[in-house]
């Protein structure tokens, strides 16, 4: 996956408010400043909200998604907020994100449809609203074992790991594996090797053996 500059150009006419700014890292573009909106979601009420945030665009070879920082202090520093200790935005785990980036990436999709509800939910609590908008996943471990369980239809973390062991390996290789599912068949005798296969769209090798790593560390 590759940012060009007419990806950062078409953001910038999405988000007008947006600008360039010179960047300390060599490969990265830049792009801060106020990001407004006024968003309904089905079932609740519509939220308004602008918050100065800043946007660290990948311009080399990446397998994840741009980071995000919001920059006028009103969002706390702390697990309970999703905000990493480096001040990055928690969006979702590093495959949800990948996944609504899409393939090709598309850097206003990505604003719109993780950023933004980001911002939606943290209005939504500075208001002291109920509740919490939508579904929240747990931190750390838990949280990347439930939405991986969920994309990839296994139960366990053992299971997950060896699904996502099989993304990370060639098919042919996964193949002569037992499969993930625990069904004590090899994954090339097993139905559920057309749902890797699928899982496999537009990602590479790479990406899942650093989910993998991911998965592990936590």
């Amino acid at each position: 996956m590759r940012f060009t500059e007419a990806d950062i150009d078409e953001l910038l006419e999405a988000w007008p408010r947006l600008r360039r700014q010179p960047s300390i890292c060599a490969g990265v573009c830049r792009v801060a400043g106020p990001l407004a909106f006024e968003m309904p979601y089905p079932n609740l009420p519509t939220v308004s909200g602008c918050y100065s945030i800043r946007i660290n665009v990948p311009l080399e070879a990446t397998e994840f998604a741009p980071e995000v920082f919001e920059e006028g202090q009103r969002i706390p520093r702390d697990a309970d907020h999703h905000v990493y200790e480096s001040g990055a935005l928690c969006l979702g785990s590093p495959w949800s994100v990948r996944r609504t980036l899409g393939n090709p990436p598309n850097l206003v999709r990505f604003v719109e449809q993780s950023v933004v509800p980001f911002l939606y939910a943290a209005t939504w609590r500075e208001q002291s609203r109920p509740g919490y908008p939508f579904s929240e996943l747990a931190h750390g471990g838990a949280g990347l074992l439930d939405d991986y369980e969920s994309t990839l239809g296994v139960k366990g973390s053992q299971a997950v790991l060896r699904a996502l062991d099989a993304l990370s390996r060639r098919r042919r290789e996964s193949n002569k594996r037992p499969c993930p599912c625990a069904c004590g068949y090899r994954l090339g005798l097993c139905q559920y090797r057309f749902k890797l296969n699928g899982l496999r769209q537009g990602l590479t090798k790479t990406f899942f053996r650093k989910l993998r790593k991911q998965f592990r560390l936590e």
